[in-house]
């Protein structure tokens, strides 16, 4: 069914595909339901663990897109025998295959580019589009694999990876979801840990992001997870996934989430996200500043004609900037480096 167990390649071949069809591979069936989703279930599951990985929600983030793909054929021809259920993800194939981080344009936003990422949590409702039929198929297949297996000892995972627009300060780090109760689970930060993550940064508030909607409506443990810059497909560095890589075989071989040191992390709360409010809009740093990039006090970050932004206190920081989007879109967050003793952990 799929040419060398290669699904990144049938779904780039294929990127309009809708069919659904079923096939066996060595451990288990295999259900593909639709472009770039695949469904795997193993004969003998070792844990109770659902587990949703996904990449390419932007098409041109395509090192993980390759990390994951090179697991995925792994099992399929039988390297690696799965015992846990996967559904893989490959999130936006048609710009996956055009090379770009969209495919549509917002007709009622003077022709801005349509974020796939902020359009969960039943966000494309009030919009039209490609996208927007594409996130509504994703949530659908998210809540049917998660849903069909309930009850005791089900752990519910969803690892959504990505890369970043610019360089970063720290390469790989991830974005913890809003917890109204503010206590966090130590078992999956230590697993971030252990795949290499050097920062997490703790939402202030809900998104409409792919990993936040498997959090808020399916009680998932999520997280969306950046490992470095943007490249083009087959210019990835895969052994910079080394770490990644070896904690996900042992999580699909095992069901078990590899531990890392805690103290290897460096954690970050979300202070105010900067909303672009004007078309004057500026963000007053330089186009190539690394995510993380730290300010002093009193520094006009982002001014318009509507308002400033003024750095709080030296040392906070601005991850995501971005001012090539629509009024009234998120053009960045200010952060702020917290110690461990900050946070409640169970």
């Amino acid at each position: 069914m799929i040419a060398n167990n290669d699904f990144l390649a049938y779904t780039l071949a294929y990127p309009e595909r809708n069919d659904v069809f079923d096939f066996v591979f060595p451990s288990g069936h295999a259900r593909i339901e639709g472009a770039g989703i695949l469904c795997l279930e193993p004969e003998k599951q070792q844990s109770k663990v659902s587990l949703v990985l996904s990449v390419g929600i932007h098409g041109n983030e395509t090192g993980p897109i390759e990390l994951v793909n090179g697991l995925v054929k792994s099992i399929l021809v039988g390297d690696l025998v799965l015992g846990i259920r996967l559904l893989f993800i490959i999130g936006n194939p048609r710009s996956a295959v055009k090379a770009q981080r969209f495919c549509d344009v917002n007709l009622n936003r003077l022709f801005c580019d349509v974020n796939l990422n902020r359009l969960f949590c039943g966000s494309w409702q009030s919009q039209q589009g490609y996208e927007i039929q594409r996130a509504q198929q994703l949530e659908s297949s998210v809540k049917t694999f998660f849903e069909a297996v309930e009850g005791v000892g089900a752990q519910r995972l969803h690892y959504d990876l990505h890369t970043a627009i610019r360089g970063s300060i720290y390469e790989k780090f991830a974005v913890h979801p809003f917890v109204p109760e503010e206590t966090y689970q130590q078992q999956q930060l230590a697993f971030l840990a252990a795949c290499g993550i050097e920062a997490v940064l703790f939402s202030h508030q809900p998104t409409t992001t792919f990993s936040y909607h498997s959090f808020a409506q399916h009680s998932a443990q999520a997280f969306t997870i950046e490992l470095g810059k943007v490249r083009v497909f087959g210019e990835n560095d895969l052994s910079s996934f080394a770490l990644m890589k070896q904690s996900l075989v042992v999580l699909l071989v095992t069901g078990v989430l590899a531990q890392g040191r805690l103290s290897a992390l460096s954690l970050y709360e979300v202070l105010d996200s900067l909303i672009k409010d004007h078309d004057s809009y500026r963000l007053n740093i330089a186009d190539e500043l690394e995510n993380f990039t730290p300010f002093k006090q009193y520094f006009c970050l982002a001014e318009s004609l509507e308002q400033r932004y003024i750095v709080k206190q030296t040392g906070d920081a601005i991850v995501f900037p971005n001012t090539k989007l629509p009024v009234g879109q998120r053009a960045g967050l200010v952060v702020r480096s917290k110690p461990m003793s900050a946070f409640n952990f169970q």
